[in-house]
């Protein structure tokens, strides 16, 4: 990966450098190179190896970056760029668990559009910009059983596996894949000279999915098998400074002004346009004109019991039946009443078997503590969020996800509502934060998996959005992660 990077960025300069000689105004080829500091953001290693063992998981330390650019200034505010950027940083030991570390490297190819903002005095030009490409991510992780206090084999937890009983294993990843990905960034540059800029500017790397391959093998026989792992939310943030350098240059051949011609500017009565009003021609004078006075002719009218106003000698249209609804609104067909709410009294559900599947807990199974929301979100953090704004962020969902749509239309057709999310309202969400130790199906994910869990028991994790139900189910929407709660007792 890194050797195509460098030779791609290595071929634009020729071309730049033997293009120089055509331009010189701001038009031109430009080379950049920048050094810096980056850290990789929290990433979810599962399978062979697996990072969700303690609440800290994967954490990336900080370490040098390093960035090659090669574009074209079009003049106009645009630049188009290819930019080669390589990150490492060692990732520690995974979830804080002794006889393991980690380690991430990304490379990434983009094709940057960038946008100049005018220039602030006469050298800061502040400028944004978002590209897409391929990017190779390479992981190395590692994890072996180790003896304990007493010198007794202890299973490392991370290393997931088959094991032969009273001999130690490990395991091991080093394997790289590519894919699509993206980045955003905002810089600020100084012009030191026409040619030569000192440009900063930080990045936002999103990366995709990676999956590896590794191997777990027996310490004390050598014996190994292969097996797969996931490394997902690959990302990375690095802020880098250096020079860019445009070939060419501003055009300062004098500038020859054209002497100004004098127009005439003053506009007389008739249109002419003239130098002064003393060329204007003499305005003559009105002749009044005498129109005779209006008179409207008188049109008897009457009001109607729906308001409106018709000739005294026609007829009203007939006026309906109307009914009054549950809440208080009249109207003309019973059938147009909003549907009446169902009042829940119970606090929680009844733990146990039901033909829904998202209501049916697996009483004779352990629910699982969870230590932390967050992870795994489906609508992502509502903190701060009124109900009506969660609300309005559900419907903003529903109509742009069709995963979540079905989703949602399920979620209420299963609390009763026979047209799923079109009968939601704002009224129908509450604020509450559930008791220390409330257990139930807890919602994972944006493809909305779930899973028989207990709250973590700090208050914030508790805190979610209540909804009101047409046949008594109860439901929640954690406030954290915006996971669907079912809780039961």
């Amino acid at each position: 990966m890194k050797s195509y990077l460098f030779s791609a960025v290595s071929v634009l300069s020729l071309v730049a450098a033997s293009s120089a000689s055509a331009h010189d105004t701001d038009e031109g080829w430009y080379l950049r190179g920048n050094a810096g500091y980056g850290v990789h953001q929290d990433a979810d290693l599962t399978g062979l190896i697996d990072s969700s063992q303690h609440g800290n998981g994967l954490q990336s330390e900080g370490n040098g970056a390093f960035s090659l650019g090669a574009g074209y200034d079009f003049g106009d505010h645009w630049r188009l760029e290819l930019d080669a950027d390589t990150l490492e940083t060692s990732l520690g030991a995974i979830s804080q668990t002794p006889s393991s570390k980690g380690s991430l490297q990304t490379e990434s190819l983009m094709l940057n559009a960038i946008y100049d903002f005018d220039e602030f005095g006469e050298r800061w030009e502040p400028y944004v910009g978002a590209g897409i490409g391929i990017v190779d991510t390479k992981g190395r992780f590692s994890a072996h059983d180790f003896p304990g206090v007493e010198n007794e084999l202890v299973r490392n937890p991370v290393c997931v596996g088959e094991r032969t009983v009273g001999q130690a294993s490990s395991c091991a990843i080093s394997d790289s894949d590519r894919g699509l990905g993206w980045q955003l960034l905002a810089g600020l540059g100084y012009k030191i000279s026409d040619n030569l800029t000192w440009d900063t500017h930080y990045t936002y790397l999103n990366a995709p999915d990676v999956d590896l391959e590794g191997h777990i093998a027996n310490s004390n026989t050598g014996a190994f098998s292969f097996a797969d792992a996931n490394l997902d939310n690959v990302g990375a943030h690095t802020l880098l400074t250096g020079l860019r350098y445009t070939f060419g240059g501003h055009d300062h051949a004098p500038v020859v002004k054209e002497p100004e011609v004098l127009k005439p500017t003053f506009e007389c009565w008739d249109g002419n346009v003239v130098f002064n009003s003393g060329q204007c021609a003499v305005k003559p004078e009105p002749v009044a004109e005498v129109v005779p006075e209006y008179v409207p002719p008188v049109i008897e009218t009457k009001t109607c019991w729906d308001g409106s106003t018709i000739d005294v000698s026609s007829t009203c249209p007939v006026q309906p039946q109307t009914y009054n609804c549950w809440d208080g609104s009249i109207v003309y067909d019973l059938a147009s009443c909003p549907v009446e709410p169902v009042v829940q009294t119970s606090r929680f559900n009844v733990c146990g078997q039901s033909s829904v599947a998202i209501f049916d807990v697996p009483v004779n199974t352990t629910p699982k503590q969870m230590p932390r929301l967050g992870t795994l979100p489906e609508f992502g953090n509502s903190h701060g969020l009124t109900t009506d704004e969660f609300f309005q962020k559900l419907n903003a969902r529903y109509n742009s996800n069709a995963t979540d749509k079905a989703y949602l239309n399920y979620l209420f057709k299963s609390m009763g509502y026979s047209n799923g999310w079109a009968d939601a309202q704002p009224y129908m969400f509450s604020e509450e934060v559930l008791p220390v130790g409330t257990r139930g199906l807890l919602g994972l994910g944006e493809q909305h998996h779930f899973n028989y869990s207990i709250l973590p028991t700090n208050e914030k994790d508790r805190q979610a959005f209540r909804i009101q139900s047409a046949n008594g189910v109860v439901v929640h929407f954690m406030k954290t992660c915006g996971n669907y709660m079912y809780a039961c007792e």
